[in-house]
């Protein structure tokens, strides 16, 4: 499996790739973004490799996916089929506090990062707790259900736009990571978890690390991953 993960950062050099690099550009199987990035951006991105798209907002105002896109017509489509749950984007997926089947994996997502003023997409650790346990039931559900199915259990990926406390953030409270996602991790062991959010200067810290069997990515610009065997 292969995934084109951004965030935060917008890669001026990326039109480049794709016309320098169309079979790796082919053999992307989805892309992520763990936020702060803009509309404009993102629509590029989903246009150039026309593959599965699936995000979550971070904490800046860099133009509200959902509202920026919203339209009387859309919005009777999302109500009808998706309980008013607006998380359907121009071919994208907002996986905030949601459970999408991709394949063999489970993707899962949280929006936003640690509250430290008024603005949007923001949470203290109390109110995002209460969104990884719904979250937490959901896989539950869909893992009783693949039992019962006899389905092969299937891997996790996490996006998220704050990372785990103590793995990449930072000790100012904007930056701090949520202790509730650590759990989360030690109870359901993803395969891999991507962030954005901490903004490493010059690149001189480590951008990967490990939990347990869980790799943990910074994706502050664009990273292109590589999951281990899917078999």
């Amino acid at each position: 499996m292969k995934i084109l993960a951004v965030s935060d950062k917008e890669d001026t050099n990326f039109q480049d790739f794709i016309l320098k690099n169309p079979e790796v550009i082919k053999s992307i199987d989805f892309i992520v973004s763990c936020g702060d990035l803009s509309r404009s951006y993102l629509e590029f991105l989903v246009d150039s490799v026309r593959k599965p798209f699936f995000f979550v907002e971070g904490n800046h105002a860099t133009g509200n996916i959902e509202k920026d896109l919203s339209n009387d017509y859309f919005d009777k489509v999302v109500d009808k089929f998706y309980n008013n749950e607006k998380h359907f984007c121009f071919g994208g997926v907002n996986l905030h506090s949601r459970m999408e089947v991709f394949g063999n994996y489970i993707l899962v997502g949280f929006e936003g990062c640690m509250r430290y003023n008024r603005g949007e997409h923001q949470y203290t650790e109390k109110e995002m707790s209460r969104i990884v346990k719904i979250v937490s039931e959901k896989i539950r559900i869909q893992q009783i259900k693949d039992f019962f199915l006899r389905r092969k259990k299937k891997k996790i990926i996490v996006i998220s736009h704050a990372p785990i406390i103590g793995v990449h953030d930072k000790e100012d409270l904007c930056h701090q990571g949520f202790k509730c996602f650590k759990k989360f991790c030690e109870t359901f062991k993803p395969e891999m978890w991507f962030h954005g959010h901490v903004h490493f200067e010059g690149q001189t810290r480590e951008q990967r690390s490990k939990i347990g069997d869980t790799t943990v990515i910074n994706v502050y610009g664009m990273h292109m991953i590589t999951t281990e065997n899917d078999n």
